[in-house]
């Protein structure tokens, strides 16, 4: 008797010592296929697992493809009376650290926890979970044998495993007491605030000074490893998310931390994104959003392509941080040691997490991004620390660097006024130049001219206010052929203030000279109004286009015969000539024919226009600045131009004609943007201009016209030009029917070949057809055949000035120049009549007899 007491404290002593708590969970289970739930197993088919994880014995079963996988782990444990006297005050706490994914626990066939929902073998609720902590009862346990048996399934791809251990906790079974530290994560709680604030820290640092982009991904990256941490902790559950949706967030935020760090590094070392960093981002991105909308197992396996991933991010990183530090980047060292540390901890974390080697996820990445948070504050304060020993180093030069900045800019002031003030000398000198050129004072009682002229360009020299620009105007007085001619010019020369000033003062001084040697030689003074401005205009285009197309100038070059009226211009692309005849405004042109003097390579023939003044006609002859008016100005400096050309005839009719309440009418349409010369010219004379139709519209009962008509029908002519000469013995006849009778006699007499009467009648009645190019025509060929060739070429060349395409009249000249041997002047006149009608039959017989 007494060795049995003495065998059964033996046994009693020796219980306490081997099963005192906690009980160790990991080792010595009993596994099989399915859910078994029998309250006494037969282990004897069943597997033997010596120790946790359960994945380790998965392999030795057979399961079948497609279909829900179910495992029932079974494992008996002791009890003693010490380890019911320890819980007196407490009480027993199981902790199992990790199980995927649905679950029930049993403990002696009471099911004390469980989580998921399985229907119709399949998983409609997901149930994994860190670090399962249940409270158990006493009664629920027995002194001595107790079993605990788990019942876990998982779908075919998934995870289904039981952990020996996570964050340095094991699978036991304690009083409660014990397990509070696992619930307790206070370091985690303070490092996940700490990352937090650094990343809000950097976030405010980018707000402020936004090309430091450095600091936008290092807050992405603190903030993210932050939220992280949260799905990391076991406060994440009172959340109460669906465990997929939970993982599936988690997973977001895990796959994108490394990529804002990548992105971090490649911007503070070097100072821009490089290609492989934006394709890696890229393809995070891609798993990070892809992995939200599959399934478990599907997740699961981006998880491990993006574990690959890390380490290709680690060798990317690695190298940008040891190039810098090759490069002799002062903050890279620093930054290395902190992103070695980093990349150990956060490898390790992942190895043990995937499985991959036989070591455990201890969550060292959070310790790990601690040191490299101290090791960034370090580079950041040694890089403030630069900064401020640069600023006081500037701060104790500032006073001097200031002083000399003053100075330089003083003496740089003063070279600005120097030259300032040489520029206006030089705008004065030359407006006082252009000043004598630009004369307007004609003397006239047949013509009123009237001119206005501002130019763009103000200036101040020596207390003289003065402008100077590109327009110009000048006119004078000249004599042809006896007769007085008011010549004027108004031009715009290419270019602002000096530039265009100097095209105005070339243009000045040439035509000025032109007209000057007109009035001087009397040679010049027997030329025809279309000869004198067509030579004037090749005077002009020689002299500007030696410019090199440097300098352009529009022109209207006019001459206006004082006692007829009559108007002869040419206008190289200036503005249209404006007439305002009996309050109606209107333009005489309706083409360009010219280009701009100074024009290289300038095609085409000099046509000089005629037109007919009558009394009390007024003609505005104006530069462009007259319709670049800017109608609307923003306060961007954006301006609204005027490019209706039309506006300006509105104007003209609104202004009555006058020239002061036109330039006040211009201004009050919008403000001027250009130079601007205006040039008002109003004829006073009267003179009868017969029109040809005069004759032709009497009535046929008229006897003086009705005689003549009908021996000319009759085909007698000899007797026709007695009759009409007769008829011009009276001096009763009306002035319009004599003039128009003369007409006839010429063209009769050229019927006749009486040339010199013709000769004589074309010059008494030009005077009142002077716009009547058929006249010219005909006084040419009359004295070309009177034997007065010189005469012939002059009139056959002032209508050649008028129409420069008129066939009959160039056929005219060739036989002119062809009479007095000038041959070379022939085969010009001849080539022009080619281009023009190359089938004319005239022009194919003067081509071969000039040419043979």
């Amino acid at each position: 008797m007494i060795k049995f007491l003495y065998s059964f404290c033996f046994l009693i002593s020796l219980t306490e010592t081997i099963f005192a708590l906690p009980i160790d969970l990991t080792k010595n289970w009993n596994v099989t296929k399915g859910f078994e739930i029998s309250q006494n197993p037969d282990f004897k088919n069943w597997k033997t697992l010596e120790s946790l994880p359960l994945a380790t014995i998965l392999t030795e079963f057979d399961w079948e493809s497609g279909k829900l996988r179910k495992v029932t782990m079974a494992k008996s444990f002791l009890l003693s009376p010490a380890d019911f006297q320890k819980v007196e005050d407490d009480a027993y706490s199981l902790h199992i650290p990790y199980i995927s994914n649905y679950y029930e626990i049993y403990i002696n066939g009471n099911l004390v926890t469980s989580n998921g929902k399985i229907k119709e073998d399949t998983i409609e609720k997901s149930g994994y979970r860190r670090h399962i902590l249940v409270r158990i009862k006493r009664n629920l346990l027995n002194l001595g044998q107790n079993q605990i048996r788990i019942l876990l399934a998982a779908e075919d791809g998934e995870e289904l495993n039981v952990y020996k251990i996570f964050n340095d906790y094991s699978a036991n079974l304690n009083v409660a007491s014990e397990h509070l530290e696992i619930e307790n994560e206070y370091e985690t709680y303070m490092l996940l605030f700490l990352y937090f604030f650094v990343g809000i820290y950097h976030g405010l640092f980018y707000w402020k000074r936004k090309q430091e982009k450095y600091n936008l991904y290092y807050a992405l990256f603190s903030i993210f490893l932050a939220v992280y941490m949260i799905f990391r902790s076991q406060g994440v559950y009172s959340l109460g998310l669906d465990p997929l949706t939970q993982t599936k967030i988690e997973y977001f935020v895990v796959f994108l931390t490394p990529v804002w760090l990548l992105l971090f590094t490649d911007v503070f070392v070097r100072g821009k994104i490089n290609i492989l960093s934006k394709v890696y981002l890229t393809f995070i991105l891609f798993l990070a959003i892809s992995q939200i909308f599959v399934n478990r197992a599907t997740s699961v396996l981006i998880l491990r392509i993006w574990q690959i991933s890390v380490l290709v991010f680690g060798v990317m990183i690695l190298y940008l941080i040891i190039s810098a530090v090759r490069a002799k980047n002062k903050d890279a060292k620093r930054l290395l040691i902190g992103v070695l540390f980093l990349l150990g901890t956060g490898t390790w974390d992942i190895l043990g997490a995937s499985g991959m080697l036989p070591i455990q996820n201890l969550n060292l990445l959070r310790f790990g991004f601690l040191f490299f948070v101290l090791g960034i504050a370090v580079v950041l304060a040694n890089r403030f620390l630069r900064v401020h020993r640069q600023v006081e180093e500037l701060n104790l030069s500032l006073e001097r660097k200031v002083e000399e900045r003053t100075n330089e800019l003083q003496n740089t002031l003063t070279k600005v006024q120097e030259l300032k003030v040489q520029q206006d000398g030089d705008y004065f000198l030359t407006s006082l130049l252009l000043d004598p050129l630009s004369q307007t004072k004609v003397e006239s009682t047949q013509v009123l001219l009237q001119s206005y002229v501002k130019q763009k360009k103000e200036f101040e020299f020596r207390g003289k206010k003065r402008e100077i620009g590109g327009d110009i105007i000048i006119s004078d007085s000249i004599t042809l052929n006896g007769k007085t001619y008011l010549v004027f010019v108004n031009g715009d020369a290419m270019g602002k203030s000096i530039q265009g000033a100097g095209g105005a003062l070339v243009l000045g001084v040439v035509f000025l000279s032109f007209i000057k040697r007109t009035q001087m030689i009397l040679e010049n003074q027997t030329k025809s109004p279309e000869r004198w401005i067509k030579e004037c205009f090749y005077e002009l285009q020689t002299i500007f286009e030696s410019f090199d197309g440097s300098m352009l100038v529009s022109v209207v070059i006019g001459l206006v015969e004082e006692d007829t009226g009559v108007l002869y211009y040419l206008n190289a692309e200036h503005p249209w000539t404006v007439l305002y005849r009996d309050d109606v405004a209107s333009f005489i042109e309706d083409e360009l024919e010219l280009r701009k003097i100074g024009t290289k390579g300038m095609d085409g023939d000099v046509r000089v226009r005629i037109f007919p003044l009558e009394k009390g006609d007024i003609l505005f002859i104006g530069s462009d600045g007259r319709d670049d008016l800017v109608l609307e100005e923003s306060g961007d400096g954006n301006r609204l131009i005027n490019e209706d050309e039309t506006k300006f005839l509105e104007v003209v009719e609104k202004s009555k004609g006058d020239l002061n309440l036109l330039v006040e009418n211009l201004m009050d349409v919008g403000s001027f943007s250009d130079d601007l010369t205006l040039l008002r010219l109003e004829w006073l004379g009267s003179f009868r201009h017969v029109s040809k139709d005069t004759l032709t519209n009497l009535t046929s009962d008229d006897y003086l016209y009705a005689k003549v008509k009908s021996l000319l029908e009759l085909g007698n002519g000899e007797e026709a030009y007695q009759t009409i000469e007769s008829l011009l013995s009276s001096e009763s006849l009306n002035d319009d029917v004599r003039i128009n009778l003369i007409r006839e006699k010429s063209r009769i007499s050229l019927l006749l070949k009486k040339y010199d009467v013709a000769v004589e009648a074309l010059e008494s009645i030009f005077p009142f057809f002077v716009t009547d190019n058929e006249i010219l025509l005909q006084l040419s060929y009359a004295y070309r055949k009177s034997k007065n060739l010189r005469k012939a070429i002059e009139i056959g060349e002032r209508l050649r000035a008028r129409d420069p395409k008129h066939i009959r009249n160039l056929i005219n000249l060739v036989e002119c120049y062809r009479l007095v041997g000038n041959l070379e002047r022939a085969k010009k006149i001849l080539s022009r009549l080619g281009m023009i009608a190359p089938e004319n039959q005239q022009y194919l017989k003067l081509k071969v007899s000039i040419l043979i």
